[in-house]
């Protein structure tokens, strides 16, 4: 089991200050839209999350420190509480089992977790509805997701609309303009942002539904979804593809045209180049845009035998094989 505090990189002894220095500036340098929050998939970035949400809250870092709950903010095994904290215990182990429908932190869910984590490290709370409205923000733009619910309009204004917006893989990557046409008739253009993650929500102020005469519109709220491509894929701000090549070409090499995102490349294939061999193709992944650096694509060759069986190819495998057995599998040992 991992320590929050060396997952944070400070001392026990550190302030509350220092907690959330370093969380934030950790979270920002592992989002997994950064090359180093990719390169693990997000999982530095969920152990952060985490560990903030212990040693962020008062209360959970003291529980923790006295032994009192894990790393993950769950009740230790075998720890007998003092009297005046059974009901506390209790409550903690209730809101554990809940844990059966998902992964949960302390009874809540990891991406609940996350939140809180985020509205102590970077300035949300209930007392400013302003500042908790930029932490709503900076987490959608962390994680891509739709808020729980509407919130309530200002005196006056019009509710907002809510919409889904189904763009191609190439539009989410490289951004682009789409002309949106409103139930009622309203047309007009969604600017979509180069990198677009499914599930993000572009806010279009004004252009929801009509409040009081006189009154100022709600906002069109366009929930991003992205159609899958039928040879690409995406990780974070990598691109990755399969390239089918012959036999020929695996064994001899040959320079072969690669199909990116932004033109199709030239790519060399060394002599004696096996199924599976990564190859990366720098920034030809999702643009720079902003602070984030330009993605790459991972190119991962895969041998293609001939549609039509041939006999002759196949005989001269064979008598090739007879007289030089080889085992691709040893590695796997008896099975």
């Amino acid at each position: 089991m991992y320590d929050p505090y060396s997952v944070l990189g400070v001392p026990r002894s550190a302030t509350e200050d220092d907690v959330k220095q370093a969380f934030r500036s950790l979270a920002k340098r592992f989002h997994p839209d950064t090359p180093e929050g990719a390169a693990d998939k997000g999982r530095r970035f969920k152990d952060l999350s985490i560990a903030y949400e212990i040693l962020g809250d008062a209360n959970k870092r003291r529980s923790y420190d006295r032994g009192e709950i894990d790393a993950h903010g769950n009740p230790r095994a075998g720890y007998a509480p003092r009297a005046e904290r059974e009901p506390e215990a209790a409550h903690a182990e209730t809101t554990t089992k809940s844990a059966k429908n998902g992964a949960h932190v302390n009874g809540e869910s990891t991406s609940s977790a996350f939140r809180s984590a985020f509205e102590r490290a970077f300035g949300g709370g209930t007392a400013n509805d302003a500042k908790k409205s930029r932490v709503e923000d900076l987490f959608s733009e962390f994680f891509g997701e739709r808020s729980s619910g509407r919130k309530r309009p200002a005196p006056g204004k019009g509710l907002d609309s809510h919409y889904d917006l189904a763009v191609t893989f190439e539009e989410a990557a490289l951004g682009g303009t789409r002309r949106v046409k409103l139930p009622g008739g309203k047309r007009f253009d969604v600017k979509v942002p180069i990198g677009v993650r499914e599930g993000q929500t572009i806010r279009l102020r004004g252009l929801g539904e009509p409040g009081i005469p006189g009154g100022q519109a709600g906002d069109a709220m366009i929930t991003i979804t992205i159609e899958p491509h039928p040879y690409y894929r995406r990780e974070g701000r990598d691109i990755h593809l399969d390239l089918p090549i012959t036999l020929n070409e695996a064994l001899h090499g040959a320079k072969v045209k690669v199909p990116t995102l932004h033109s199709s490349v030239t790519m060399v294939i060394p002599p004696g180049a096996n199924a599976g061999q990564l190859f990366r193709l720098k920034g030809k992944g999702i643009p720079a845009h902003s602070i984030n650096p330009a993605g790459d694509q991972f190119v991962t060759l895969q041998i293609v035998l001939p549609d039509q069986a041939d006999q002759n190819l196949s005989d001269i495998v064979k008598r090739w094989e007879a007289a030089h057995p080889y085992d691709p599998r040893k590695k796997f040992g008896e099975v």
